[in-house]
């Protein structure tokens, strides 16, 4: 008896130290996953070679290098032979230590991977399930183990998008069974932050959210600035602050990240920072180098993302320097080549399918102002207006466009209360129409009046932004009008 009672004893714990060292995060796995957030994935998986191929922390690592790869290339054909990853490792993930708390949190990890990579490609249905399903995961994981700060960092964004959902749209994520609200959200995020191993990468998250949900005030665009300044290897982090200065019309400060970000073969290939260059540059006037520059993205890029606005922008540049011909053979590659996806491709297949209707050209100078003014070079962008009233134009939507660009310009240069009327003259121009410059219109006035605590006219404001139907910023404007909404307690 004593001799079986030993054998079970000694069988009781190799089977617990097995399941102890299912998911180990070894200090070599810990370089891998550092490496990774860095964008240096060749050496992320040399490193992870190294390790025990049941190791669950492995797993993971290697679904984020697939996902990260898929990512920056949008390759399809590389997808479809990766694609089977996903279940494979979910089930190698489930036969592991059910009480660790990496088991449910590697597993969302896998399906946000699948998620993110599928809705790039254009797969939305099935990113979309495997978002809700990770949401799913993390939220049983949270209760399980709330004290395992690592599960917040996923789990805090999804709340802060749910937050960010228009009322008329709750309904969709009640009947999902997702909840969550933006306080609530930014918490879970800053729990995450202090995490040793995932701090980094939640604070590129919460400032991703911070940037592109709510809004960014100049503390946080120096923490920005300062986070790339601590971390001058890390690539990703690099290519976060320039998408968000580019975003806040601040292309000098990301013109100086650019020259400045780390770079050699140990780093994926980001033919995304050409197109940044050729932005800064177009936006600044300089188009013969912007050209150089958007064609080297076309050359280097294989993906679908912004090819339309690429070629868009290479028949403004061409057309803005007298190249006429050059100009409307970009034109027409417009519609054979991308997808719909982005917002500025959109608009850039909006722009074609109304030219080829029309044959007019857009005024030179307000095309001059509005990048100009993106590039947050805003007493030029109002010397190019100078000599234009709304008379200048005779297509509403040019007119709508007039009256927003004069008003944004204004706006940034701290003329507020000029930049009212122009505002609620482009929503006037707009009204009854799917039209873009009245719902960006409805939210900057939003903002304006929630800086003047004005709250009867900041609410009106964002809820109008919201009630405007299809248009190109539909999604993009929705969330930040309600975001600020939920801001305000409504």
């Amino acid at each position: 008896m004593k001799k079986w009672n030993l054998i079970l004893i000694v069988l009781f714990w190799f089977s617990n130290n097995s399941l102890a060292n299912d998911f180990e995060f070894t200090p070599n796995l810990q370089n891998a996953y550092s490496e990774l957030c860095k964008l240096k994935v060749q050496h992320a998986k040399q490193l992870l070679a190294k390790e025990p191929a049941n190791n669950g922390i492995r797993i993971w690592l290697e679904d984020f290098a697939d996902m990260i790869v898929l990512f920056a290339s949008e390759d399809e054909k590389e997808y479809e032979r990766l694609a089977e990853n996903e279940d494979k490792r979910l089930d190698l993930i489930e036969d592991l230590d059910e009480n660790s708390p990496y088991n449910k949190f590697v597993q969302a990890e896998i399906k946000l991977h699948w998620a993110l990579v599928k809705m790039k490609l254009g797969h939305e249905t099935k990113g979309g399930f495997d978002a809700i399903s990770a949401y799913k995961l993390l939220e049983e994981n949270r209760k399980k183990f709330p004290n395992f700060t690592a599960n917040y960092k996923n789990l805090g964004v999804f709340h802060v998008m749910i937050g960010s959902v228009p009322e008329n749209y709750r309904w969709v994520t009640k009947l999902l069974g997702l909840k969550g609200n933006i306080q609530q959200g930014l918490k879970e995020l800053n729990i995450a932050i202090n995490d040793k191993i995932v701090g980094k990468e939640a604070k590129f998250y919460q400032l991703f959210i911070q940037s592109n949900v709510l809004t960014l005030n100049d503390d946080e665009r120096q923490e920005i600035t300062q986070f790339v300044n601590n971390n001058p290897d890390n690539l990703a982090i690099s290519f976060l602050a320039t998408s968000i200065l580019m975003r806040d019309n601040k292309s000098e400060i990301a013109q100086k990240i650019l020259q400045t970000r780390a770079s050699g073969s140990g780093y994926l290939a980001m033919p995304i920072f050409d197109l940044y260059q050729a932005e800064i540059l177009f936006n600044k006037g300089n188009y013969p180098q912007a050209i150089q520059y958007y064609q080297n993205y076309l050359k280097n890029f294989r993906g679908h993302s912004f090819l339309k606005d690429v070629n868009f922008k290479l028949f403004l540049a061409n057309w803005l320097t007298n190249n006429p011909d050059k100009a409307l053979n970009h034109l027409a590659k417009i519609p054979n080549v991308g997808k719909k996806l982005s917002e500025t491709d959109i608009i850039a297949q909006n722009f074609y399918e109304q030219f080829q209707k029309t044959k007019i050209y857009p005024n030179k100078n307000l095309v001059k102002a509005n990048y100009a003014f993106e590039g947050g070079h805003y007493a030029e962008a109002l010397e190019f207006l100078d000599n234009l009233d709304e008379n200048s134009f005779t297509a509403q939507l040019d007119k709508a466009n007039f009256n927003f660009r004069k008003a944004r310009i204004l706006q940034k240069l701290n003329a507020q209360n000029q930049a009212i009327p122009y505002f609620e003259r482009a929503m006037a121009l707009c009204a009854g129409q799917n039209c873009h410059f009245g719902a960006s219109s409805s939210l900057q006035l939003g903002y304006i009046y929630q800086q003047k605590n004005d709250k009867l006219k900041a609410r009106m404001s964002f809820e109008k932004a919201i009630a405007y139907k299809k248009h190109e910023y539909k999604n993009s404007i929705d969330n930040k009008a309600q975001a600020a909404l939920t801001e305000m307690g409504i």
